[in-house]
């Protein structure tokens, strides 16, 4: 099963969902699709005039139109195709392959997967906000300035979060099976009995591409893998670290602004009661960790249907 991802690539979307979605978003979804999988030459393509142009060594040159029509035809409707293609045509007619990140994938991961002092890493993080928060500033700045800080203290748990899972399940086979067994991105793939072999091979690679682009701070997809690799169950009550998350997006993809275009005020003490927040979830997923650490390390803990 073919998925995409939203604009900011934070959800996936099915095939099912993109055909219900409204031109707008349809097209937002096959844009980040398209960059995903096709660049300008111009950005790393070797070009010999005496040989005619570039010399596609990536793949290519691809059109456009017959990309998005081979990927999307019978899903989108052809004139929401075709006005991403006029929008792609007016920057390149020719095509080439993307950079890939897979080669990427493992060393980023395998760099994480060494941290191990990642609650010291979060409790350091917090102290530097604190600092900052009582830094005396105009007031104009102090406006961007607790905007900047109420990111961060999200950005600090979803740091802990993502250095936490993969530091704890990477080195450990039989958590990194786990993850593939309960991953409903794994759970979904289907493969044919004549590739099993193939698939096999790269499984490794593609579990770390996969942890690579997790949004480590969508508690709501975050959760089930805690759950399903670790056994770690977060904290009833967050919904307060919801509402956080959501406000976040508005600072950082907004502007500070809400839909609306009203601008968002972000007080000293909103700032103390989400590190408050974050302090206690991450503190109650800390504190699990061990548990599941030892469990993987004496090898009592195994694939299917084990608990912890």
């Amino acid at each position: 099963m073919t998925d995409y991802w939203d604009e900011d690539g934070e959800h996936q979307i099915s095939r099912e969902e993109l055909a219900k979605l409204d031109p707008g978003d349809q097209i937002a979804i096959m844009r980040r699709w398209f960059y995903q999988n096709f660049e300008d030459p111009a950005e790393r393509t070797p070009y010999e005039s005496r040989e005619g142009g570039y010399i596609y060594i990536w793949g290519g040159p691809y059109d456009a139109r017959e990309e998005l029509e081979q990927e999307f035809s019978g899903v989108v409707g052809d004139e929401v195709i075709e006005e991403l293609v006029d929008e792609l045509e007016q920057h390149c007619l020719e095509w080439t392959s993307a950079d890939k990140p897979e080669d990427d994938d493992q060393e980023v991961v395998d760099d994480i997967a060494e941290i191990t002092s990642f609650h010291t890493n979060f409790q350091a993080a917090i102290s530097d906000i604190h600092e900052l928060l009582d830094t005396k500033v105009s007031a104009t700045a102090e406006r961007v300035l607790f905007r900047l800080l109420y990111v961060n203290a999200i950005t600090a748990m979803e740091t802990y979060l993502s250095d936490a899972f993969i530091s704890t399940v990477v080195p450990r086979p039989k958590l990194m099976r786990r993850f593939v067994e309960t991953n409903p991105a794994f759970r979904q793939r289907k493969i044919l009995l004549a590739d099993v072999f193939k698939e096999m091979e790269k499984i490794e690679l593609l579990a770390k591409g996969e942890l690579r682009d997790v949004v480590w701070h969508n508690l709501k997809r975050i959760k089930p893998l805690y759950a399903g690799t670790l056994g770690i169950k977060f904290p009833d009550g967050l919904d307060k670290l919801y509402k956080a998350i959501d406000l976040r997006h508005d600072l950082v993809h907004r502007n500070g602004k809400t839909k609306e275009g009203e601008d968002i005020h972000v007080s000293r003490d909103a700032i103390a009661s989400l590190i408050d927040e974050v302090e206690q979830f991450v503190g109650q997923i800390d504190e699990q960790l061990p548990k599941v650490t030892n469990a993987a390390n004496d090898g009592s803990q195994g694939g299917g249907t084990t608990e912890f």
